[in-house]
């Protein structure tokens, strides 16, 4: 751990490890905190995450069809994340990490919609 860091990133875990409720996010930040050295937000839109998964789709057509979502519209519990990083002083960087494709909407307002969910955590 004092070697390699991690960045963590939400959405990408939810995504990768198969859950769709988001609720492992807690125990997954517990298992890998001595490693995390940076944090990304991102949501993940559970109910495209399990039609990639069941239609087979390759990581791009589940970005493109809005696999991570704005956040606060998913499924990651980004209270137990903010939670977890306080309760542990952290003072690293978060990096909001929005997907916003050509035909996926503006990003700017998209990127004012994230900010308005954090401050709702107190961020």
């Amino acid at each position: 751990p004092a070697l390699l860091g991690l960045v963590f990133d939400t959405g990408h875990y939810v995504y990768g490890s198969g859950a769709n409720d988001g609720a492992g996010i807690g125990a997954a930040l517990d298992r890998y905190g001595d490693r995390i050295w940076y944090m990304h937000y991102k949501d993940c839109e559970p109910a495209v995450a399990a039609r990639a998964r069941a239609e087979g789709w390759d990581y791009f057509t589940a970005v493109g069809r809005g696999v991570f979502c704005e956040l606060g519209r998913g499924c990651v519990d980004f209270a137990a994340a903010t939670e977890w990083l306080r309760a542990r002083d952290y003072s690293g960087f978060v990096t909001v990490e929005q997907d916003v494709l050509p035909g996926m909407g503006e990003p700017r307002a998209s990127a004012q919609r994230n900010r308005d969910y954090l401050a709702t955590l107190g961020l």
